[in-house]
């Protein structure tokens, strides 16, 4: 019986064990739903971490569904399956090529793994880049370049990136399969690929030996709730990866949320879940067109998926519009920039929500604001290559002092420069901070000793 099934049961028995709500919330009525839910490893309900029943066949039905090796259900986001991951391939000073526009959990695993670090900047000079202020693709060919001159245990990318960025998996797996170096996919934000043939193939279908996905980001899921992948081509043990698992994830894992992501798949690989999918695509194409015809600007959907939606109105500083958009029309976007606005969508995007939006920024553009025009030509600044002097794991516990900001040049940070959102690091422990960096620093900079 499937753990949603046996969740939705009546249950017969008089329980002494955590959590000792007993299924109510008094103090949260409108949670009540989810305390009916939220038991512990009780008898004939499974667990998580040692899945042999109806867990276990839940995840074996993902299995089927994403084609893989193994998927595992993770309750606490994708972080805890990419330090799986790192902890599973890496062990100590063994060499990984990491690509910039990581996620901070990847910094995480570089301490934990004490693994040693080169990191790859993706693309910052195309017109692409440059027009819209974001990090783009990773190139294959220089990263073949790379492989000939070093040897790596592990590549770990992002795609599709924070702005829906996607790089060519398959050519890049094949140089990576070309030179013995594991593919590592952080494909968070691509959960809803494997449901549309309008998707790009997901990473795993490309050849990557692992990927994570956030079913919270778009595809419906709860937060925290997030996914695994293990390609049928890697030689690893999913049991070895399950103890890894084991180590990061919680011994008391949300049965609520177990269950949230089970029905969040049932539903998107369903006749329903792909209509949902295609209403959306079609509602954000119908949207887009229209604003293009009141001048505003979409990045290409050649370079990202219709989910980001990633827009721009000439004339305007969208970080001026985006104060706009929230102060007088109520609606937040995901981030902006100088450059550009990011909204992002996903199967709970309604064609009613999108046209509020898009009602909002027509009411804009005609009523030319004045706070939002800027004459000013702006160049994004991109954050340089790394001064790495330490690795993650040598400076994340060393002796460190402050500094007034301006004596702060080319002396090693102690401190993680995280802005969030996106969650992408600008400056980490150990590496040297730079002029770039100085406008993300309070007055006060913490340095490591030396």
């Amino acid at each position: 019986m499937s753990l949603l099934k046996l969740l939705n049961k009546k249950l017969p028995r008089c329980l002494f064990t955590t959590p000792a709500h007993s299924q109510k919330a008094p103090f949260l009525s409108n949670l009540s739903s989810f305390y009916n839910w939220d038991y512990s490893e009780i008898e004939g309900y499974d667990n998580l971490l040692n899945p042999t029943g109806a867990i276990l066949m839940a995840e074996g039905k993902a299995s089927d569904i994403y084609d893989t090796k193994k998927t595992f259900f993770l309750t606490q986001g994708s972080t805890t399956g990419i330090l799986a991951i790192m902890k599973t391939v890496l062990g100590f000073n063994d060499k990984v090529l990491v690509a910039r526009n990581c996620h901070k959990s990847i910094f995480s695993g570089l301490v934990i793994t004490g693994a040693s670090v080169d990191w790859f900047m993706p693309d910052t000079m195309s017109e692409l880049c440059k027009n819209w202020g974001i990090m783009g693709k990773i190139d294959p060919e220089e990263l073949r370049d790379i492989f000939k001159l070093n040897q790596y245990k592990a590549f770990i990318m992002t795609s599709p990136t924070y702005e829906g960025i996607n790089s060519d998996i398959e050519a890049i797996s094949n140089v990576c399969r070309q030179y013995g170096v594991l593919l590592i996919v952080d494909e968070a934000h691509g959960a809803l690929y494997n449901f549309s043939d309008y998707f790009p193939r997901t990473a795993i279908q490309q050849g990557a030996d692992f990927s994570v996905n956030s079913l919270h980001k778009n595809a419906g899921g709860l937060n925290q709730c997030a996914l695994l992948h293990v390609s049928k081509n890697t030689n690893f043990d999913w049991r070895e990866i399950q103890n890894f698992i084991n180590l990061f994830h919680t011994s008391s894992p949300s049965y609520p949320l177990i269950a949230n992501i089970e029905a969040n798949i049932n539903f998107l690989s369903s006749s329903k879940g792909q209509k949902t999918i295609d209403d959306l695509i079609s509602n954000i194409s119908k949207f887009q067109k229209i604003l293009k015809n009141e001048g505003f600007e979409f990045l290409d959907e050649k370079y990202t998926d219709l989910t980001k939606i990633m827009l721009k109105l000439n004339g305007a500083d969208c970080l001026k519009l985006s104060d706009v958009l929230f102060d007088k029309y109520g609606i937040e976007d995901e981030i902006a920039s100088h450059f550009s606005c990011l909204y992002l969508t996903g199967i709970g995007t309604t064609k009613t929500k999108l046209d509020r939006l898009k009602a909002a920024l027509i009411d804009v553009k005609n009523k030319k604001f004045n706070e939002i025009l800027s004459n000013e030509v702006k160049t994004p600044v991109f954050q340089p290559y790394p001064l790495l002097k330490l690795q993650p794991w040598e400076a994340f516990n060393r002796d460190y002092v402050y500094v007034e900001k301006k004596d702060s040049l080319l002396m090693l940070s102690s401190d993680m420069i995280v802005p969030y959102p996106p969650g992408i690091g600008v400056l980490y422990p150990g590496e040297a901070i730079q002029a770039e960096h100085l406008e993300f620093l309070s007055d006060d900079a913490g340095v490591i000793k030396l």
